[in-house]
């Protein structure tokens, strides 16, 4: 979020995409039979979220969002937010669900998200979930508190190289940094360099202070609120990053955590049990590094508007459209207790969600992550999310 992104985020630290061959815009999504539709959380939520994503757009200059791209298919600007009026209004009038459900499957097109390609087949996506934190943390530098979060540095350039070919047009773009010996744009400051070798320090860029392993899970999220004593708290979201690849640190540990327990609990466990000092070799294997700003509103998105529970998905904006209304399925985490942090099974969901923001590590055609909530619950859903869905965009018939 955010920025995540990911934001904000800014995707999860645990799992890398599967591997699947390159698409186009155009075929990364597929015309497809309605799915059976349902949905498990409350369906007001839904239509205030929707309601405040129209006027989000509305409020947008016409040519940020002239159109909504689904594969082969666009729709223009107008076309697109009425019918997103039309979904929020039918379904408060409607008596029943199932009579909504029917409604939406009558006057929505279903485009199926192409997916991940796996044993021949397609149609499958892979999602992981983010959620919110909220931690401790200081103003200053104690013994508890080691590690800080940055605002963006002054020195941090963004290099777009399709001003200088065009070839690169829709290619991501390159942070950098001057070198002033060599006269040159160099790469920016790894993970290590800044919190090993402290590249940063001095320049009054410290916005607070925290653990290490929760300023790097806020860094993996995208945003987060930070408890600084004596009842003031402090909201962090997603500024920019230092633009390398995002690497996941689960990865580095397989030797040490067995496969089903590879998710967010899982890693803090070890990473706990590990002296400082190689624990922050751990973490500095990932070289991506997020840079943050102070913020009053509550987990930003890469559109600008705050992330929904449970219905804000971040996906590859070079695929699908920002502003998206969409069916996700997926299997749901179940747990045994409130104090149970791996799950004992899980059951399949269905919901409606909104296409709102990117995330570091959420690239290609088959990813998509899932904005549970924030907080301590949200972190228990979100950390152990890991599997096959399926995702499906609503597009408006044409009549």
């Amino acid at each position: 979020m955010l920025r995540i992104f990911c934001i904000s985020l800014i995707p999860f630290i645990l799992f890398n995409s599967c591997a699947r061959a390159p698409l186009k815009s155009e075929n990364a999504l597929q015309s497809a039979s309605a799915p059976e539709l349902r949905d498990d959380l409350d369906l007001e939520a839904l239509f205030r979220a929707v309601d405040d994503q129209i006027r989000f757009i509305e409020s947008r200059p016409a040519e940020s969002y002239a159109s909504f791209k689904f594969g082969t298919r666009i729709v223009p600007r107008v076309k697109y937010l009425q019918s997103l009026k039309e979904f929020s209004a039918q379904g408060r009038a409607s008596k029943t669900r199932e009579e909504f459900f029917s409604w939406v499957q009558d006057r929505f097109d279903f485009y199926e998200v192409y997916g991940q390609e796996s044993n021949g087949s397609s149609g499958e996506i892979f999602l992981t979930s983010y959620f919110e934190p909220r931690v401790r943390g200081s103003l200053k530098r104690t013994r508890e508190f080691t590690r800080p979060v940055y605002r963006k540095p002054a020195d941090l350039y963004s290099l777009d190289l399709s001003n200088f070919d065009g070839k690169f047009k829709g290619e991501r773009v390159l942070r950098a940094r001057k070198d002033e010996e060599k006269r040159a744009l160099v790469p920016y400051f790894t993970r290590e360099d800044i919190d090993e070798k402290w590249a940063l320090k001095g320049r009054g860029l410290e916005i607070c202070w925290m653990d290490p392993l929760d300023a790097f899970l806020i860094q993996t999220q995208g945003s987060g609120t930070i408890e600084v004593g004596k009842g003031k708290a402090i909201r962090i979201h997603y500024a920019d990053k230092n633009g390398l690849t995002y690497e996941s640190i689960g990865k580095f540990l397989r030797h040490r955590i067995p496969s089903e327990q590879m998710n967010l609990p899982g890693i803090e466990a070890v990473l706990k049990s590990l002296p400082t000092l190689e624990q922050q070799k751990v973490l500095s294997m990932n070289p991506s590094y997020v840079f943050f700003e102070e913020t009053h509103e509550s987990s930003l998105t890469k559109m600008g508007i705050p992330a929904t529970d449970g219905r804000t998905i971040a996906t590859d904006g070079k695929y699908f459209p920002k502003g998206g209304l969409a069916f996700l399925t997926f299997e749901k985490p179940v747990f045994a207790s409130d104090d149970a942090v791996q799950p004992s099974g899980s059951e399949k969901v269905g919901r409606f969600v909104l296409d709102q923001d990117v995330g570091g590590a959420i690239t290609g055609g088959g990813r998509a992550d899932l904005f549970w909530g924030r907080g301590k619950d949200a972190k228990r859903y979100a950390g152990v999310i890991k599997g096959k869905g399926t995702l499906h965009y609503l597009v408006p018939k044409e009549r």
